[in-house]
């Protein structure tokens, strides 16, 4: 709760500072300047829980969101619900939009405000002289905030970026500095974007404190969010080197996969065994679940349901995700019948609330997968089998693995299975078709019954153009030196 109170007053005295820029330079008398508002090392802390509550990935709802929905209607893990009014149905069918309110601006803005708050309370730290423990103490906060804008700026290559293997091609504005709002940039080359995020990651391995009392908890972002990122890193760019495979393994010897419980435990927010790093939400935030529901994950309010097609994944491997996933109130009236109704119970709601949960954003069971991926690239096809393996008998799935792979082809289309049921509704369907789909000659291919609830479209290639975001009308309108992506 005191994490709370400081984000809330965070946000309310960075928009006082935010927007005297926006407004005019003339200093009014009583106002809060940042110079005012940032004299201690307890206000810098309370700055950075500021940037933690800008950051929303998991933001949105009644057909409308970020990321997570992002990945989850553009892809086809989703149906139309019993309960919808038509919410979803313009993303679902690939209506173009980036106009204030749409998936592209969504994310693009609140990856950029957060980095511009990142900025600030960075600005902050250089102007301020701290000795002794307190000198610890800034270096463990800017190393944090380093590491969210090294997110930030990554996913905005992961949403704006046409071919993440060409160097050449634009992804992100690199802003390592408050810019005035006059100024206009055209965005980075990839090439610069990953350089310029490896500095930010290297440098924040370098400030963290070992022994600071944070990094027992999930919540705050620690030297492992930053191997876990470089890991994310590594997939996007394509550097398969085994090297990666070793750092896997290190995350793996510290975060074991959950067993049956823990893991049913970990989506009720009660345990925490194989997460590296969550969001918190507390009573008073908004609830993840109403990216589904209108009001908490039960029978007759789900207005997004699961589709027939990952229901069918689910059903036929039991387990613990077919446990934790789909709620207990479903009717399967018959194999992809259109009267089923099938609850999303991935954010079940928990003690602060029926319809809030923390974020789980980095987790070892995407360790292993990330491990099983880098291994059949470097022809390790037994060992990725057994890999995937592993993570199947913990999650109690039938599904049953090769002894090994027979080629690379084989070894990706198992993993990207494993994928999309283990990292369902997590923010990463839709990004692993655009990833990993042309090397596979595959896009989004949604069940007949499924697409029928939204009378929309079942079938979109990997090479469509809207397979990566148009740059938001609102960035276009105020910066006119940035290039618009092809085709938009």
């Amino acid at each position: 709760m005191k994490k709370h109170i400081f984000k809330i007053l965070f946000l309310f005295a960075l928009s006082l500072s935010v927007s005297c820029e926006d407004a005019t330079d003339i200093l009014q008398e009583g106002e809060l300047t940042e110079d005012a508002a940032y004299r201690s090392l307890a206000d810098v802390q309370s700055g950075l829980l500021g940037v933690y509550a800008a950051y929303a990935p998991d933001g949105g709802g009644n057909g409308t969101g970020n990321s997570l929905y992002a990945n989850a209607i553009l892809g086809d893990n989703l149906k139309a619900g019993l309960a919808s009014n038509g919410q979803g149905a313009q993303d679902y069918n690939y209506v173009v939009s980036f106009t204030s309110g749409s998936i592209p601006h969504n994310i693009w803005n609140n990856r950029y405000v957060t980095i511009n708050f990142a900025n600030r309370v960075l600005g902050v730290l250089d102007r301020l002289t701290f000795t002794g423990q307190e000198l610890v103490e800034a270096n463990h906060i800017k190393a944090q905030l380093l590491a969210i804008r090294a997110l930030c700026h990554f996913e905005v290559v992961q949403y704006y970026t046409t071919d993440y293997s060409n160097p050449n091609t634009l992804g992100a504005i690199n802003m390592d500095f408050v810019p005035e709002t006059s100024d206009v940039f055209e965005r980075n080359t990839v090439s610069e974007n990953l350089t310029f995020i490896k500095e930010d990651l290297n440098t924040a391995l370098t400030l963290f404190d070992p022994s600071n009392a944070t990094n027992a908890s999930p919540i705050w972002i620690s030297e492992d969010f930053v191997k876990f990122l470089k890991l994310r890193i590594a997939l996007t760019e394509g550097d398969s080197s085994t090297a990666n495979i070793t750092l896997a393994n290190e995350l793996l010897a510290d975060y074991p996969l959950a067993s049956f419980g823990e893991y049913i435990g970990m989506y009720l927010d009660v345990d925490d065994t194989e997460v590296i790093f969550k969001l918190s939400r507390v009573v008073g935030d908004a609830g993840v679940a109403q990216l589904f529901y209108f009001n908490f994950p039960g029978t007759g309010d789900g207005f997004l349901e699961m589709s027939n097609e990952l229901f069918n994944l689910l059903d036929a491997e039991g387990g613990a995700r077919r446990q934790a996933f789909v709620n207990s109130a479903s009717t399967v009236v018959g194999p992809n019948d259109p009267a089923n109704e099938l609850l999303i119970n991935k954010y079940p709601g928990s003690a602060a609330g029926q319809a809030i949960n923390d974020f789980k954003m980095m987790r070892a069971s995407e360790v292993q997968l990330i491990k099983a991926e880098l291994q059949a690239r470097n022809n390790m096809f037994a060992d990725a089998a057994t890999t995937i393996q592993e993570l199947r008998t913990a999650r109690g799935s039938a599904t049953a693995t090769p002894a090994s792979y027979t080629n690379l082809n084989v070894a990706l289309t198992d993993i990207m299975l494993e994928r999309r049921l283990e990292l369902c509704y997590e923010g990463h369907r839709w990004l692993d078709i655009k990833r990993v789909g042309p090397e596979l000659g595959i896009g989004v291919t949604r069940n007949s019954v499924d697409c029928a609830s939204f009378e929309g479209i079942c079938d979109i290639s990997s090479s469509d153009f809207r397979f990566t975001l148009a740059i938001p009308q609102s960035e276009i309108n105020g910066n006119t030196a940035i290039s618009q992506n092809p085709q938009y």
